[in-house]
């Protein structure tokens, strides 16, 4: 009996042994298959995450990526997202440490050194900017955004030899990367070598001829380069791109005043024209109207602008130049002479304004009156650039 009860005993103790080791078992998977589940879901919410991020939805994704990192699932992925959101929103010391901790785990992602360097160099920090983006550039020396880097903290040292090498090494790689182009034509535009930057913008822009930004900016070097014909043309294609009303009114003001230096006075009439029908209280408009009238020798059209520009501001003594110089160019000297002197009151438009009245009496034959204005001129130097636009505009009468 008593070796019947010790095997009893035996059986019962082996069978709690074996139970209490199915129950781990069982905790263990249970406990394995809740971790799977908790990493393959922060990896879902992540992935979410990060398309969020992309569209601008930083408080969505933050909340998944801060998850993410408190529970200490996919820390080098939920570091690299973090970094972006704090970089999105200026908290540049905050992404730098994000970044940091992303790259310890992931020395070879070109783009995690980065975006470390792109937190440096927000923080005014160039000498690590440099040194991170030197290392993105090692693993990928052909990406754009890695060589503008390099290439903006060169010329934020100051070192334009090295930036420009950089520029001209990857632009005869790569001809067709109008990111370069544009890069290096800023550059020059900033050294003042406008041809440069000028040949370049061309180059970009043949690449490229629907981007718009690209044809403005080649728009304004054909301006600064004094090559007003080609700028209008550029004005003209951009203004036909034009959709709103306020984009039209934008470009059609910029090519009325690229028009009249390239004195092409009939098409800045036109141009000002269209404007003045929009808006039809704005006194400065008919004033510039006018003296694209004058220019294009609409000498009747010039006098009933100067006078709508009195109108509407009766202090504006632009309006008396233009009325006397269309005037002058109409044989109305004794009239012409009286407008003259209405602003020879202000300082900046006396010189122009006495020297006219002189031509206007010596036209008449009034000798000394003319010797007159004409000193009254010399004593007020040189004239004002509206003074010497309406010369140009009067011709050499």
């Amino acid at each position: 009996m008593v070796g019947i009860r010790k095997i009893k005993i035996t059986v019962i103790a082996l069978s709690l042994v074996v139970s209490t080791l199915c129950q781990g078992s069982h905790l263990q998977k249970k406990q394995e298959m809740q971790a799977k589940w908790q990493k393959t879901s922060s990896e879902m919410k992540l992935s979410a995450a990060e398309t969020q991020i992309e569209s601008g939805q930083y408080e969505q994704a933050e909340a998944a990526v801060k998850q993410s990192l408190e529970m200490g699932l996919n820390l080098p992925q939920a570091n690299l997202m973090m970094g972006k959101i704090e970089l999105a929103r200026s908290n540049f010391e905050q992404a730098k440490r994000c970044f940091q901790n992303y790259v310890r785990f992931n020395e070879k992602d070109d783009n995690g050194w980065f975006l470390l360097g792109l937190s440096c160099e927000r923080l005014g920090d160039n000498s690590s900017a440099m040194k991170w983006y030197k290392k993105a550039f090692e693993f990928s020396p052909d990406n754009t955004d890695y060589i503008l880097a390099v290439g903006r903290i060169y010329l934020a040292e100051g070192n334009f030899e090295q930036a420009e090498s950089l520029y001209l090494e990857k632009m005869a790689s790569s001809p067709a990367d109008t990111e370069l182009k544009v890069a290096a034509a800023q550059m020059y535009l900033a050294q003042d070598q406008k041809d440069k930057a000028l040949q370049l913008y061309e180059q970009a822009s043949m690449l490229r001829p629907q981007n718009s930004d690209l044809l403005e900016a080649l728009g304004s070097c054909y301006i600064l380069t004094g090559q007003w014909d080609k700028a209008l043309n550029v004005q003209q294609q951009l203004y036909s791109r034009c959709i709103s009303r306020e984009e039209k009114a934008g470009h059609l003001k910029t090519m009325a005043i690229t028009a009249m230096n390239a004195g092409d006075y009939s098409d800045a009439m036109k141009y000002y024209s269209s404007l003045t029908s929009q808006d039809r209280n704005n006194a400065e408009l008919w004033l510039s109207t006018g003296q694209a009238a004058l220019g294009a020798g609409l000498l009747r059209q010039a006098i009933t602008c100067s006078q709508k520009v009195l109108e509407l501001s009766p202090d504006t003594k632009e309006a008396w130049l233009l009325s006397g110089s269309a005037n002058y160019k109409n044989g109305n000297f004794l009239q012409a002479a009286t407008d003259f002197q209405k602003a020879a009151d202000v300082s900046q438009y006396a010189n122009f304004a006495w020297l006219m009245t002189g031509r206007c009496y010596e036209k008449l034959g009034r000798g000394k009156q003319a010797q007159n204005a004409y000193e009254k001129a010399e004593q007020f130097g040189t004239g004002s650039e509206l003074g010497q636009l309406l010369a140009r505009a009067n011709g050499k009468d």
